[in-house]
């Protein structure tokens, strides 16, 4: 009879590859600590990976909380949670939104904007060295074909992929 053995990872123990989906979720797992190892040297090592959705979505002119739940993917209450964590430590704002006084919206601070940017430049480092790694032209052609699926698939997840469907091959 052939029992699988006490510490055989589970892997080992499926037929055939890795589901795709799993293999993603282990590399941007992997990604996500080379980043958060470069944050913890920042004066930003109080944000946590729940607050990324807020860091990730937000701009200059700020959202509202419904907008900010949907582009994450999670309930106006989740959001609110996180919203309330990074506004007490000075990372957003709520103001009235111009277009609806009743309304409100969630805004970057100047100590949010440059945690923002300090994020984008780690990502940006952490990929570099990825590219080091891995190679440039590897990197490259997996950035393109990520791009591309997320800008086919999920147009509106990616604000800053948006295209004309046109452009999508």
């Amino acid at each position: 009879m052939n029992t699988p053995r006490k510490n055989t990872p589970v892997f080992e123990q499926l037929p055939g590859p890795v589901p795709l989906p799993g293999l993603l979720e282990v590399v941007a797992g992997a990604f996500f600590a080379d980043f958060h190892a470069e944050l913890e040297a920042t004066p930003y090592a109080d944000i946590r990976p729940t607050h990324g959705c807020v860091f990730r979505f937000l701009r200059e002119e700020g959202m509202r909380p419904t907008r900010l739940a949907a582009l994450a993917g999670m309930t106006k209450q989740s959001i609110g949670e996180i919203t309330d964590d990074l506004l007490a430590r000075g990372y957003v704002e709520r103001i009235a939104d111009p277009e609806d006084r009743r309304a409100k919206l969630i805004r970057l601070t100047e100590q949010g904007k440059r945690a923002q940017r300090t994020g984008h430049e780690l990502f940006t480092r952490v990929e570099k060295r990825w590219s080091e790694r891995y190679g440039a032209e590897r990197i490259a052609g997996l950035r393109a074909l990520l791009e591309e699926i997320a800008a086919t698939d999920a147009p509106g997840l990616v604000p800053e992929l948006a295209r004309e469907p046109s452009a999508v091959r």
